[in-house]
């Protein structure tokens, strides 16, 4: 399945180099370009650029795989990509007169996208191919997961391993009466199983339905039943927290011999290497769900979260814009993936972009956080604000002093200025909060300005990332003015990223994020919004439901 990693270098970040390979890169799109329809062949952009055939195929591959380049499968010649096309009107734009585009909170025209992408949209979206296939036909050996124990023994899982073991643990997951729109509750320590079990669901075309490892039984049972699930991945320590009268398939991933087996679960690694692989590929349309997150176990009644294909455009844009995660980075999630933005950008995200996911085993620990940033040479991290306040109470100022951090961002809720100031004196880079909900993904966010390095301690939730129209409602439902505090709201009308559509077991709770009608949802957070389009934060009504609790 997996093989040990014995050492992980961090990439390089020489200046000189990036340089030049973004001027090659340009010089490769301006060369294809000039030979027009007929396309390039890989010896005329070599002859033409005087690149090696090395360099010239590793910037085409990584051109083609933000789809700014295109090759043909049967000519071999490559063409300028679709994304091309979709920037190029979105900078066209600039130069025509306004098309009647809504204004946004701060009264200019609401920011594009160009990441609504079409393989999103339709009725017939491989969503497996999209998330794991692609990327191991391109480059199988890339690393979908580092999983890291707490004894610190790391195993690897490639693309193309994942590929393979899905497409067998998904007929095994067929065998057992899943298919399409199925729920599958997936109960599993972060660990490759995970992603193998994911990946086989989507496979069907059935949804992933995380459980966090801490629920109580009761809280387990309560989503089992209200999902209807059809089956149940977990292990035998965790099959505790089943219910005794549970009739649903359960599949175990062996290894807890002190719990047994038990003579009624399916053998997890042992029915995948004895089935052969699914060769079909479910298609999703555009609002089918492929998870369903569920709320607190704090909530009164948890509110079922249906995450639909469309919000991957929205996930993709926060992964490359929101987090400002690059080729060369080496990028960890902390969040579990059992909450929302552990699942939405430590899980999804990562497999969609082809990137590589960090998992560690275990409760959060500050002495084990500084060896997976020291280990792995982590330059993107993004935590919840538990997090950040554990380093803080740890004090650890004696840590590592040669982090190979370039942005940290923190999810949750807003930290105080001092304890923003205290993380970027610690970590020595920018402390960026962002903010989101379950419904609707990261929708706002701070970016960090180079030229302008001294951030203000002001609270600020930042501004709406492209695709969203963010305002601010009064109790009447009126979008208040600059400097008006009122509800932080998003008007759907204009929001093109915008999924959600309703809870899952709740109608009455979906009514009240668009008491005001379905133009505007509701967040249940009061700020009020600057000049500059910035919003600020000054609290929380008693029913907001944030992006992630129980850190």
């Amino acid at each position: 399945m997996t093989r040990t990693v014995t050492d992980i270098e961090a990439p390089s970040s020489g200046a000189s180099g990036g340089t030049q390979s973004l001027e090659r890169a340009l010089t490769l799109l301006r060369t294809v370009a000039a030979y027009g329809a007929d396309g390039a062949r890989l010896s005329d952009l070599m002859s033409d650029t005087g690149l090696s055939k090395a360099t010239a195929h590793r910037l085409l591959t990584a051109l083609a795989r933000e789809r700014f380049i295109d090759q043909d499968p049967r000519s071999r010649r490559y063409h300028l990509g679709p994304d091309l096309d979709s920037l190029g009107r979105i900078a066209a734009a600039r130069y025509r007169p306004s098309d009647g585009q809504a204004p946004d909170a701060g009264g200019a025209a609401v920011r594009p996208t160009a990441f609504l992408r079409p393989e999103y949209q339709g009725d017939a979206i491989p969503l497996a191919d999209l998330l794991c296939d692609r990327h191991a036909r391109t480059d199988g050996a890339h690393a979908a997961l580092l999983h890291e124990s707490v004894a610190g023994q790391t195993t690897e899982l490639s693309f193309a391993r994942l590929e393979r073991d899905s497409a067998r643990f998904a007929t095994v997951l067929h065998r057992l009466g899943v298919g399409r729109g199925d729920r599958v509750a997936v109960l599993l320590p972060k660990g490759p199983e995970m992603l193998i079990a994911a990946l086989a669901i989507w496979r069907l075309g059935g949804v992933y339905m995380p459980l966090f490892t801490t629920y109580s039984a009761a809280a387990v049972a309560y989503r089992l039943a209200d999902s209807e699930a059809r089956a149940i991945v977990t292990t035998g320590f965790l099959r505790r927290k089943i219910p005794r009268d549970n009739s649903r398939p359960v599949v175990m991933v062996e290894g807890d011999e002190a719990f047994g087996p038990g003579a009624d679960a399916v053998p997890f690694w042992s029915a995948l290497h004895e089935s052969a692989p699914l060769a079909e590929v479910a298609r999703y349309a555009d609002r089918d769900a492929f998870a369903l997150i569920y709320t607190s176990e704090s909530e009164p009644k948890p509110l079922g979260v249906s995450l639909p294909v469309k919000a991957l455009s929205g996930i993709e844009q926060y992964m490359r814009i929101g987090l400002d995660l690059r080729d060369d980075d080496i990028y960890w999630n902390m969040a579990d993936p059992g909450w929302a933005y552990g699942a939405y950008y430590g899980l999804v995200g990562p497999l969609l972009l082809g990137r590589t996911t960090i998992f560690c085993d275990g409760p959060y620990d500050v002495r084990q956080g500084y060896r997976m940033l020291t280990k792995f040479g982590v330059t993107n991290l993004t935590c919840a604000p538990s997090q950040i306040r554990a380093w803080h109470s740890a004090d650890p100022e004696g840590g590592p002093r040669q982090l190979a951090l370039r942005i940290l961002s923190v999810v949750g809720e807003p930290l105080p200025p001092e304890l923003i100031g205290w993380a970027n004196r610690v970590v020595e880079v920018p402390l960026l909060d962002q903010y989101g909900q379950r419904e609707t993904g990261i929708f706002m966010m701070n970016r960090y300005d180079p030229d302008h390095a001294d951030r203000p301690a002001d609270a600020s939730l930042g501004r709406p990332m492209p695709g969203f129209r963010v305002v601010i409602l009064d109790p009447e439902g009126r979008e208040a003015p600059v400097g008006g505090a009122g509800e932080i709201a998003i008007d759907v009308e204009n929001s093109p990223l915008f999924w959600f559509e309703a809870y899952a077991n709740d109608p009455d709770r979906t009514s009240s994020r668009f008491r005001h009608g379905r133009r505007y949802y509701l967040t249940g957070d009061w700020a009020f919004l600057d000049r500059g389009g910035n919003i600020h934060f000054r609290g929380r009504a008693s029913d907001a439901i944030v992006m992630q609790q129980g850190e």
